[in-house]
């Protein structure tokens, strides 16, 4: 598997994991409104607040890269 194929699968995991733990866990109980507008809210949040996988060429060799919004630096896998 190539590091960008990777790197889009964990995006979409991140994602998805935290959109659904948003979704129904966190946002159902504390905002009372349609599904919809519930989806669009969780789906906003997990955008910003899922960490960032991506490939980058170093010396030849492509490397998988994770960003997050918490960490001022970025960490090689």
């Amino acid at each position: 598997m190539t590091p960008k194929t990777k790197a889009l699968i964990f995006n979409f995991i991140t994602f998805v994991s935290l959109f659904l733990i948003l979704r129904y866990l966190v946002l159902g109980y504390i905002i009372k409104t349609d599904g919809l507008w519930l989806a669009l809210i969780a789906a906003v949040i997990s955008s910003i607040l899922a960490p960032k996988f991506f490939v980058i060429k170093d010396q030849g060799k492509e490397k998988l890269i994770m960003k997050t919004i918490f960490s001022k630096g970025i960490r090689e896998l």
